[in-house]
């Protein structure tokens, strides 16, 4: 059975998660902390667990998604796993770094282009399915468990909002194709955001999400800016 041990990061107030399952292997999804207590909040866990870390996944390059990576290959072995559309995200990591005042120097991790939609990601006894859910960034992806009825959503949707389309790459209308997507998956489907609390697929289709703009060219949303 798929287990979902959410960590919130204080400065975003962004959502880092360890998905594991009885078997003992565990990924790690948007290690956006690049506190290192915050951090160790994390290694406590999965020591306390006994858990054994095999992937670390992203379900967008920016910048508060991704601080943590660095702490997490050296710690584990692993290399941050991205959707290859988010690859120019990577190239300017620095950019949204000084947009965002940090001084310092980023270490990306060296990420791996791997996250394709309609690719399984397995460990233990669970499978995930990336979905590439375009608009808050070009690569923006979930991990969806179909057998266990979970949807790692980042920042694509989040309870009773969706995700900016203000940052670099965002697009209004790629977005509305993202959020219609998700919204046919099974009412049942409990969603773990990129920020704030979790949600159902029931609870968000209640929500006004999608709304015709007066021109009725294109759909414009409720969103955060992270």
């Amino acid at each position: 059975m798929l287990k979902v041990e959410r960590f919130v990061n204080a400065q975003f107030d962004q959502n880092a998660y360890v998905l594991y399952d009885e078997s003992g292997e565990c990924v790690l999804v948007d290690c956006g902390s690049k506190d290192e207590k915050e951090c160790n909040q994390v290694v406590s866990f999965i020591e306390s667990n006994s858990l054994k870390v095999v992937r670390l996944l992203c379900t967008h390059f920016h910048l508060d998604h991704m601080l943590g990576n660095a702490f997490f290959c050296q710690r584990y072995g692993v290399k941050p796993e991205v959707n290859p559309n988010d690859q120019r995200l990577v190239s300017i990591i620095d950019y949204q770094a000084m947009a965002l005042n940090f001084t310092e120097k980023i270490e990306t991790g060296d990420p791996q282009f791997s996250l394709e939609d309609g690719a399984e990601i397995t460990f233990g006894n669970t499978t995930l399915t990336i979905m590439h859910t375009p608009g808050h960034s070009p690569g923006s992806v979930c991990l969806y468990s179909e057998a266990e009825h979970v949807l790692i959503s980042g920042d694509t949707l989040m309870k009773g909002t969706i995700g900016s389309t203000s940052l670099p790459g965002g697009r209004k209308k790629a977005i509305a194709r993202s959020v219609e997507k998700l919204l046919g998956l099974p009412a049942e489907t409990v969603v773990y955001p990129g920020h704030g609390d979790s949600t159902t697929i029931a609870d968000e289709l209640k929500n006004d999400l999608l709304a015709v703009s007066e021109s009725g060219e294109e759909k414009v949303y409720k969103s955060v800016d992270m």
